[in-house]
């Protein structure tokens, strides 16, 4: 049994769920430790200070090093070179936002990480090619595209009655849903606007707002007629369930798991088109200018019109998920890049079998 430390940024997000996800890898043992105790990086600094002695021993009795997110595997460059290891890309969201200076710096963090680790494990072809842009020709074998992916989801008529019944809704109305962090890169507000906006022309529509962050405060004074906001739930599949349409302005993601839960229910989807979105739904939803309010209100107040085009959208989102992004194709490609790691295959071979 090969034993794998996953170091995270911090926990919560996208990456607990990719984790969960390989807890059924045969023959690794996983254990997963968190860089920082919060996510403000003012925070952050003293946090990781404090826990890096403790994560750095474990790192050294791990079969296998596999960091999560670009500024993990920048953190923890002194722990990639020195064990076989791995990391996966989840959005590149530091490399993304980063502007100026330290732009510089993190371009030459990534370049590090990939040198430093088997494989770079990127969950969008976006992501490998932009990452391929900033590295050297002779590195470029170590780019491995995994797309995230979710166990096959079976529809419940029975939870879905309820669930609406519990929220409310009112037959004939279509219910959207945004469900995600409250803040910038995910861009609630463009959603809430946009639902306001389909409402106040007469659509028959609810958008629902859940989760929680920066912009929560924004969110609930902006909610009006046909916007709730819900806060944090715990209970985002009675949510989905409950749903029609889901929306996710967001200006970038990896491959959103979100999404594919979203999609995997059958839900029509509206995405804006920052990286990742686009190749999540493909041509199985619609897909907007980020930050487009117009676009987006006539996105929604035209699905909410049109219950035989969402059941269309809805199925073949359903379809897209179930051939394209399987918990069995991310479990196949991750563990090529650990078999890689430990020497029993070529980086190349493993890049090839994770891509296919």
């Amino acid at each position: 049994m090969s034993a794998v430390l996953h170091v995270l940024p911090h926990r919560g997000g996208g990456a607990e769920t990719y984790l969960d996800l390989l807890e059924g890898l045969e023959g690794f043992e996983q254990e997963r430790v968190a860089l920082s105790a919060a996510r403000s990086p003012l925070r952050a600094a003293p946090s990781i200070a404090a826990q890096w002695p403790r994560i750095a021993l474990r790192a050294r009795r791990a079969s296998v090093v596999h960091a999560h997110g670009d500024a993990a595997a920048i953190l923890a460059l002194p722990l990639l070179g020195r064990r076989p290891s791995v990391w996966t890309t989840h959005g590149l969201h530091l490399l993304r936002r980063a502007q100026g200076p330290a732009a510089r710096a993190v371009v030459a963090g990534a370049r590090a990480a990939v040198a430093r680790t088997s494989v770079t494990l990127c969950c969008s072809a976006a992501e490998r090619s932009e990452l391929s842009a900033l590295v050297p020709p002779a590195l470029h074998s170590r780019l491995a595209v995994v797309p995230n992916g979710i166990a096959p989801i079976s529809p419940d008529a029975g939870l879905r009655a309820a669930a609406r019944a519990e929220l409310g809704l009112a037959p004939g109305v279509a219910a959207a849903l945004f469900l995600g962090q409250l803040e910038e890169r995910k861009d609630p507000l463009t959603a809430v606007r946009a639902a306001r906006s389909a409402v106040s022309g007469g659509a028959p529509l609810e958008l629902l707002v859940a989760g929680e962050g920066p912009l929560a405060a924004q969110v609930h004074d902006a909610a009006g007629p046909g916007v709730r906001a819900l806060g944090f739930r715990s209970d985002p599949e009675r949510l989905l369930a409950a749903a029609d349409i889901f929306v996710l302005p967001s200006r970038r993601e990896g491959i959103s798991f979100a999404v594919l839960e979203a999609m995997g229910h059958g839900l029509a989807m509206v995405v804006a088109d920052g990286p990742g979105n686009p190749e999540a739904v493909g041509d199985a939803g619609i897909v907007l200018p980020a930050g487009d309010v117009d676009a987006f209100a006539a996105a929604l107040g035209g699905l909410a019109r049109e219950p035989e085009r969402r059941a269309a959208l809805g199925a073949a989102a359903r379809e897209r998920v179930a051939g394209e992004f399987t918990v069995g194709r991310l479990r196949e490609g991750v563990r090529a890049a650990y078999e890689a790691a430990l020497g029993l295959t070529a980086p190349s071979r493993a890049a090839g079998a994770a891509r296919a």
